[in-house]
């Protein structure tokens, strides 16, 4: 299988930063993020309590699914993984493809909690939709709130952030956005080009290493904690 577009060294070469100025980038970005969070805990967009729960279940699912890959691939040193799959290519497909569906009927239950109970309590129409939304601004900030944590883990190691770093700077450009217009189709535009990013840098890496690295798999759930609440801001109806 061949690669379609190398889009992480596309990124890297037109820039020409390197790895001490991506982190300088991160910690921008990471000011503006709690900047936007705290503006939006200010005007009533996100609870506090709620995104810091959602910011555990993300690290739950991130952690655990990396404990799962180590069945079939062990990063460290020269350990062997538990189990040798013949069709490495068919494993992290429908593992992708489980991943996913599993996380979507996450997000839509847990979208739907939080909205029925507040329109349980409330008498306007839009009390529904004011309760997802709420619950998706948690879910992204939380879903940031993660990918800092893991990214300056990735920094202390020198390793790359690049993967992180574009869903991130991608999320910051949509909130200014949506700031300045109030225009929700920044939500929308920022999922779809977060989902192109996603698919091109996940099809990439493995076809570049034969389907043998688990380790971009079990970032789905991130990539998804910011896909689809920026799609669902930008469907909901408050009004």
């Amino acid at each position: 299988m061949k690669s379609w577009f190398n889009i992480n060294e596309w990124i890297i070469s037109n820039s020409g930063f390197t790895n001490a100025v991506w982190a300088i980038v991160f910690g921008v970005l990471f000011i503006l993020l709690s900047l936007f969070f705290f503006a939006a805990l200010r005007g009533g967009r996100v609870k506090g309590r709620q995104m810091l729960t959602e910011a555990g279940w993300t690290a739950l699912w991130y952690y655990g699914a990396v404990l799962l890959s180590f069945l079939v691939y062990w990063p460290f040193g020269d350990k062997t993984p538990l189990l040798k799959p013949a069709n490495m290519a068919l494993v992290w497909i429908c593992a992708a493809i489980v991943i996913t569906f599993i996380y979507v009927m996450y997000f839509r239950k847990r979208k739907k909690h939080f909205s029925d109970q507040v329109s349980s309590t409330a008498i306007r129409k839009s009390a529904a939709g004011s309760g997802a939304s709420k619950y998706c601004y948690a879910l992204l900030y939380a879903g940031m709130l993660v990918s800092s944590f893991i990214s300056i883990l990735r920094v202390v190691s020198g390793d790359s952030i690049i993967h992180l770093l574009f869903p991130m700077l991608t999320v910051v450009l949509a909130l200014l956005l949506y700031g300045l217009t109030h225009w929700r189709f920044w939500y929308l535009f920022a999922s779809l080009l977060i989902l192109v990013y996603v698919v091109l840098m996940i099809q990439n890496v493995l076809a570049a290493t034969s389907f043998a690295y688990a380790p971009v798999i079990v970032m789905i759930p991130l990539f998804l904690s910011a896909i689809l609440p920026l799609c669902s801001l930008a469907l909901i109806k408050l009004k």
